[in-house]
Formats: structure tokens, C-alpha cells, sequence
């Protein structure tokens, strides 16, 4: 049986936040810690008074389990369907019919035992419960203000989201002597991430770590997470791996495949275990189809596409490896194909979670792997979760260019093309570009394609090889590569013009979703 000593969300405990009118609601309805039951009990109590239990459970699982006990039934709310109901008007659930809020099983009966007869249209009714001090209504309406917040995308409101955001941190602050567990993994979060409080790691982890002991596997993740980032603790990534192994102990996927995310570094750089490719791709991959983290997702996304890329513990598909970069691409995580593999200098400055936590797994291994250092070049290039420093990533790329990697070839070749950390004539761009491009790097015979059709100072212009080296790339699927080759034969720069052939190369292109490659089309009426 769940010792009550254990933060819990206890359905009759909300009549102790009550006024006398909200208690009338109520007054049928017997005291549950005063019952006596003669089905299973222990399952009642369970069920009711600790939310670790409920977390692993759905609604209808929940029902089912009050269901066995006869004698509990009068406290089963008719109502929650029409509060279900109520959520959906609010745009409160997902598709699947899940809540987006994440209200525990005990809090949406707590809630719905306060709807009347008709499905209440506003928020005036949790408006009321809250102000009058009902801990359930308090949170309900911080997850709703937070959703809201999340859902917002137009970047003129930010006084208002600002405003919004200390409502939410109100509110549940509201609530903290509630002894109700999600009130405070979210007081937490707040802390964590600044929402309507000054930024505190400190005090998120003190609130997390008092849940984790308790064993609410999102605080466990939520603590795993600050060791691993430094976040009000000093780094440790064995502390981080303790507290995510604790969470699938309480029914977490979530904690299993942080696990399983930085084993997946671990052995790509020979971290703790065994030095494994294989290791490292089957670990990503998993993380990469089964977790919802957006930041450990979209990371491991990244590296599966390096691994396919590179042909590193897979089999080697250049353009199944290109294609999985680009599509990764997100607001989150904007380091894609144009950024990472072509060396478009795009100033992607980014410090949000994602970028920081890549920077620092690079930085990692960096003395481990040449992949990392290059990657972690690539990050200070761009200023991604790192300050911009292209005259360190120019180093980087140099050293790691002149042990004869081709793509870091191609990027110390960027960065003496557009002065980027270093300066010198662009003929030691091409000097590089050629040396990636001799290795078969698409990208690198790209841009020797590019020197030859410009002509670089002792460079002589030739339309001719230039189309000589688009042709390798494209061949080989490069996209820029394709759409340059298709505006030689439009043209007939460097080849005899022939349209048909022109299209037929732009449309290659645009299959990988080339802007320039459509436009071309469109310019032809041949799109779509």
C-alpha cells in the first residue's frame, strides 16, 4: 500500500482549499479516507492518494480500478466526460484525446466534481475555484496559461506572454503548499527556465531533487538532465545516467531513453565502454524513432544522418545521411544540410537547450573523435549553443583538413573563401575545395564547380570543367550540384544548351527541395 507520506493528490484533500458554498458541491460525497471498503481497499487508497501510481495509468484504467470497488462508486464524478468535453472546447487535447496539460488522473475527477450540468462555455468557474483557493483549479489554470504560451508564435506579444508567464508562476506558487506533485515539478520548471521568476537552477533542483526521491520519474528525468547540463550542480554525466536508470524503475520511457541516448555517445567516443560505431548508431537510431524529447530527438536525428553520411556503423548512403540532416531541421535545431555538410556560413546563432547540449557532447569527445572536433568547429562557426568563434573553428578545421578529412577540407576552404577566421587569398580555397573534391566529397566538387565557373584571381575561368565538376556531384546527388549543372545546359555555358536536360536536372534538384531548383522550373512552366 502507497505510504501517504509521499507527495499525493488526494481528491478529498481539495475540500480543505473550499469555501462553504464549493463544500455544499460536495457534501453528499463520503470522506474517502474515512471509508471502508469491501473490494480490495489497497487498490482504492492506491489509486486516490498517490500520484506516482496514477502517472503510470490512463484515465480509463483509473476508472476501471474505482470500478471494482462497489462501495466507491458514489465518488466516481458522472461528470468528467462533460469535463472532457469542456478541455476539447478549450483546444485542451491532443488529437488522440490525451490532455496537453498533464493533469493526473485524482486532479481531472477533483476538477470535474465542480462542473455543473452544462458544459461551463468560459474559465470564470476555474477562475473562482482558484481565487477561492482550490489547489486543483490554481494548477489547471497554470497549465492552460502555459499551453497557451507554448502554442504562441507571434513574436509582437512577447509583454503579454511575459505577462502570462508570471501568471503562471502566480499560480502555482499559489498552490506549493498544496502537497501536490506536478505543482511543484512545474514550480520547478519555472525556476529552471525562467518562466515568470528570475532563472534559478539552484532552487530547481532543490524542488526537483525532493520529488526524485520520491519517485516521480519526471523529476528524476528533470535532475538526470541538470547533471548531465551543469545546470545548479556540477556536470556528471554518471550522476545523470543514476537519476534517468531511476525513472523506467517508475514506469518512464522517458528516463530509459536518456540513457540510451548518452550510452550512444559513450561508445561513439569510447567513453566508460568500448569504442563501438555500431553501438553508437543502434543507440541513436532507437532514440531517434521512439523518444518524444525534441532536444535528444532532434541530436540524435543529427548523428544518425552523420553515421549514414559517413557509412559509420551502417552501411554508407551519402544521400540517405544528406537527406536525414536536412529534413532534422528544425526552429529547435537549425544546424542542417546548408550549415553542416555545404558550409553556408548562415550565422545560426543559436543558446537555446538543443545547441547547448550538441556544443557540449562535441566538446566531449573532441579529443576522441575527429567527427566531434569537426562538429564542434562547425557549432563555433555558426555560433550554435556556443559564442561565435570562426577564427578557433578555422583552426580546427585546418588541423583536421591537413590529416585529410574532406569535409573538414571543405570547410577550412569556406573559410579562407569568405575570410572567415583567417585570412589569405581565395586560391588556398580552392586549394582545399580541390582536395575534398579528389576524395569525392559532392559538396567539395560543388564548389570547385564554383571556382571554375567564377575564375578566382590565378584561377582561370572555365565553364567547362566547371560543368566537369557539377556533373560529379550531381551524379552523385548533391542537389546544388544538380540545380548548377541544369543551369549550365539551360544556358549552354560550358555544354550545348538543351533545355530537356536542363529540367531534368533542376527537377532532381527539386526533388530534395532546392528553392533555386523550383524557381528554375517555374521559370520553364515546367512546375509542378
Amino acid at each position: 500500500m502507497a505510504s501517504t507520506d509521499e507527495p499525493a493528490s488526494n481528491t478529498a484533500s481539495s475540500s480543505t482549499h473550499q469555501t462553504q458554498a464549493e463544500s455544499s458541491t460536495t457534501s453528499s460525497m463520503p470522506d474517502i479516507t474515512q471509508l471502508s471498503f469491501d473490494h480490495n481497499p489497497d487498490i482504492f487508497t492506491i489509486v486516490c492518494c498517490n500520484d506516482s501510481f496514477q502517472l503510470a495509468l490512463d484515465h480509463s484504467t483509473i476508472k476501471t480500478l474505482l470500478r471494482v470497488c462497489k462501495r466507491a462508486q458514489p465518488l466516481l464524478s458522472s461528470k468528467v466526460p462533460r469535463f472532457y468535453t469542456w478541455c476539447q472546447s478549450m483546444e485542451l487535447l491532443n488529437p488522440d484525446g490525451q490532455m496537453q496539460i498533464g493533469l493526473t488522473p485524482s486532479d481531472q475527477i477533483a476538477i470535474s466534481l465542480h462542473c455543473e450540468d452544462q458544459v461551463p462555455v468560459g474559465r470564470s468557474w476555474l477562475v473562482a475555484l482558484a481565487n477561492q483557493g482550490n489547489a486543483f483549479a490554481s494548477y489547471l489554470l497554470a497549465r492552460m496559461l502555459q499551453s497557451e504560451i507554448d502554442s504562441q508564435t507571434d513574436d509582437d506579444d512577447e509583454p503579454e506572454e511575459n505577462t502570462k508567464q508570471q501568471q503562471v508562476f502566480s499560480l502555482l506558487e499559489a498552490t506549493a503548499n498544496a502537497r501536490h506533485t506536478m505543482v511543484h515539478f512545474h514550480l520547478a520548471e519555472c525556476y529552471s527556465k525562467g518562466v515568470g521568476v528570475d532563472q534559478d537552477h539552484t532552487k530547481a533542483v532543490e524542488l526537483y531533487r525532493s520529488l526524485a526521491d520520491h519517485g516521480i520519474p519526471q523529476a528524476q528525468v528533470a535532475l538526470g538532465r541538470c547533471y548531465e547540463n551543469g545546470d545548479g550542480v556540477d556536470q556528471d554525466y554518471e550522476t545523470a545516467i543514476e537519476w534517468y536508470s531511476k525513472a523506467p524503475d517508475q514506469g518512464s520511457e522517458d528516463g530509459r531513453l536518456h540513457v540510451v541516448f548518452l550510452r550512444g555517445w559513450f561508445s561513439f567516443i569510447g567513453h566508460g565502454v568500448k569504442q563501438s560505431d555500431a553501438d553508437a548508431f543502434n543507440h541513436w537510431h532507437e532514440v531517434s524513432n521512439l523518444s518524444a524529447d525534441p532536444i535528444i530527438k532532434s541530436i540524435a536525428t543529427h548523428m544518425v544522418g552523420w553515421m549514414h553520411y559517413l557509412g559509420r556503423g551502417t552501411v554508407r548512403d551519402e544521400q540517405k545521411g544528406v537527406k536525414i540532416i536536412r529534413d532534422n531541421q528544425s526552429d529547435g535545431f537549425k544546424l542542417g544540410e546548408d550549415e553542416c555538410l555545404a558550409g553556408f556560413l548562415n550565422d545560426i546563432l543559436s543558446d537555446s537547450p538543443a545547441p547547448r547540449k550538441f556544443f557540449n557532447l562535441c566538446q566531449l569527445g573532441s579529443d576522441r573523435d575527429w567527427l566531434c572536433e569537426h562538429l564542434m568547429g562547425v557549432c563555433m562557426a555558426n555560433g550554435f549553443g556556443t559564442t561565435k568563434d570562426r577564427k578557433k573553428a578555422a583552426a580546427i578545421f585546418e588541423q583536421l583538413a591537413a590529416d585529410g578529412h574532406s569535409d573538414s577540407q571543405l570547410w577550412i576552404g569556406v573559410c579562407y573563401w569568405c575570410h572567415g577566421g583567417v585570412s589569405g587569398y581565395r586560391k588556398k580555397a580552392f586549394k582545399w575545395f580541390i582536395k575534398s573534391a579528389d576524395q569525392g566529397n559532392s559538396f567539395g566538387q560543388y564548389w570547385v564547380g564554383d571556382c571554375y565557373f567564377d575564375g578566382l584571381y590565378e584561377l582561370t575561368k572555365s565553364r567547362t570543367k566547371a560543368v566537369e565538376w557539377y556533373r560529379k556531384s550531381a551524379e552523385q546527388g548533391n542537389r546544388y550540384g544538380q540545380n548548377n549543372l541544369g543551369h549550365c545546359y539551360q544556358y549552354g555555358r560550358g555544354v550545348p544548351q538543351n533545355i530537356d536536360t536542363a529540367v531534368f536536372w533542376f527537377r532532381k534538384s527539386a526533388e530534395q527541395g532546392d528553392e533555386d531548383a523550383i524557381g528554375n522550373l517555374k521559370e520553364l512552366d515546367q512546375w509542378p
